[in-house]
């Protein structure tokens, strides 16, 4: 099993790791279906977090707190509910899984030394990128092996040769027809530079990889046969299929599996959401079965994400580092009158 993220991604699911497998005591910030998320557990992770928090005025800290505790909350619910999708389906993994995830991660990330980085940045300790972060990214992979289990794909694989116009579409179908290689004209003229450079080959892909033009010529094409010119967004284009082939499930990973199972799978995790009673601590925020995340109060519920508060934009209050720059304007001005 092998996965493609972002940095930010990590960074995200790492947060999320903080509390998994961990026992506290307390009070719970929230709970899942019954299972408790402690309040330590979150108090702990953002004390790491936020190491300089008391270099803050306490009207910023407040804030930086407060915001930081719902979204780290926010996604250790989600990890809670992610589980027991896990758990349902009979999924497992074993070492060679582990090992394999752990791989394609730091790969993705720019080795040993992207991860250093990015745990730097998040404020996190490669005990729980080891322990708790790697487990959950096999947990995911489990899951979607589990739901392919029996499927099978057909794919194609297809090279093309992107041009700007319809007549230099038409000029490469004309020098094919006189002989000329396909794999040089795309190294020449294609303006692709991802394919271009590999003689237009563009791999092999399923159905709906593509943009709608193009993908729908790709599967009428014959094979060995060019086609063109085929417009899209991207310009025009003159491919020609090259193979075709039917694989099993088993032999899939990354965006191709990805593909294959992720509407059953969201269908899955959409019903777990569903079905889960989630009850958040007041003192720290109400919980939002349209964003799925925790907000503030009762009165952002339903609001998109980064939606703008009721009331003039322009009423904000100012911290008092503001209001004492504020003051020093001020009194400058009246100096000068």
């Amino acid at each position: 099993m092998r996965s493609r993220l972002l940095v930010a991604g990590l960074v995200a699911a790492l947060l999320a790791a903080c509390g998994a497998n961990d026992a506290g005591s307390g009070d719970a910030a929230a709970t899942v279906d019954g299972t408790d998320i402690p309040r330590s557990i979150l108090e702990g992770a953002i004390a790491e977090l936020h190491d300089d928090v008391q270099e803050l005025s306490s009207s910023e800290r407040e804030q930086v707190v407060g915001t930081q505790q719902r979204e780290l909350l926010a996604l250790l619910i989600q990890d809670e509910i992610l589980t027991s999708v896990y758990e349902d389906v009979g999924a497992s993994f074993d070492d060679d899984d582990l090992a394999a995830v752990r791989e394609e991660v730091v790969a993705g990330i720019g080795g040993e030394e992207g991860l250093e980085e990015t745990l730097n940045q998040a404020q996190l300790t490669l005990e729980l990128f080891e322990d708790v972060f790697v487990p959950q990214q096999a947990r995911l992979f489990a899951i979607q092996e589990v739901l392919a289990e029996g499927e099978s794909i057909e794919t194609r694989t297809t090279r093309h040769i992107l041009v700007e116009t319809e007549d230099e579409a038409d000029d490469v179908v004309a020098e094919l027809d006189d002989g000329a290689d396909f794999g040089d004209l795309a190294m020449e003229r294609s303006i692709d530079p991802g394919s271009g450079e590999q003689g237009g080959d563009l791999g092999p892909a399923q159905r709906g990889m593509y943009v709608p033009p193009f993908d729908d010529a790709v599967w009428d094409a014959e094979l060995d046969t060019v086609v063109g010119p085929v417009e899209s967004d991207f310009g025009f284009h003159v491919l020609e299929v090259t193979d075709e082939d039917v694989r099993d499930a088993s032999e899939l990973e990354g965006q191709e599996l990805q593909q294959l199972v992720g509407e059953e799978l969201t269908g899955l995790i959409n019903e777990a959401f569903e079905s889960t009673e989630i009850e958040v601590d007041p003192a720290i925020g109400v919980w939002d079965d349209n964003q799925r995340t925790v907000v503030e109060d009762a009165d952002q519920v339903g609001e998109p994400d980064g939606g703008a508060p009721e009331g003039d934009p322009g009423e904000q209050e100012l911290t008092p580092e503001e209001l004492e720059e504020l003051e020093r304007e001020l009194e400058e001005l009246q100096d000068q009158g």
